[in-house]
């Protein structure tokens, strides 16, 4: 279990809970499934890491979203198929906050350049080729 990142608190008083700062929107790129490893829930644990309620491991279609606290426990399940489980995970946050628990230079350094964005001529013309088979 983890959540993405800590909860922010007053001063260290643990009777303190921040606003909502930052949401993660979960987007399966496949329908999710018992047997394909969906993630898996504990709610009131974005007020309460440690809530002891029960779990929720929702069902998604491809293409639905799950929008939920960025502190909300939850991990993924195995995934006992044979098909790959691909998701698109994106954070929205108030200008204020950076990630930076999960999106760190230190954890990213090793990056590749970013390719050459092709110039609209250079689109067109490989669009071109590719319909019409290299005539010119």
């Amino acid at each position: 279990w983890h959540s993405d990142g800590p909860h922010m608190n007053a001063g260290g008083d643990p009777r303190f809970v921040a606003p909502v700062h930052a949401v993660n929107v979960f987007v399966p790129l496949v329908n999710l499934t018992a047997a394909n490893g969906p993630t898996e829930y504990v709610p009131g644990s974005h007020l309460d890491f440690d809530a002891k309620v029960p779990s929720k491991t929702p069902s998604l279609k491809a293409g639905s979203a799950l929008i939920f606290d960025y502190r909300l426990k939850h991990r993924g399940l195995g995934n006992s198929g044979t098909e790959e489980r691909p998701l698109l995970y994106i954070t929205y946050a108030k200008p204020f906050w950076l990630d930076v628990y999960n999106f760190d230079r230190k954890r990213y350094k090793n990056l590749p350049a970013v390719a050459k964005q092709a110039s609209r001529a250079e689109r067109t013309e490989k669009r071109q080729r590719t319909i019409f088979g290299g005539l010119p």
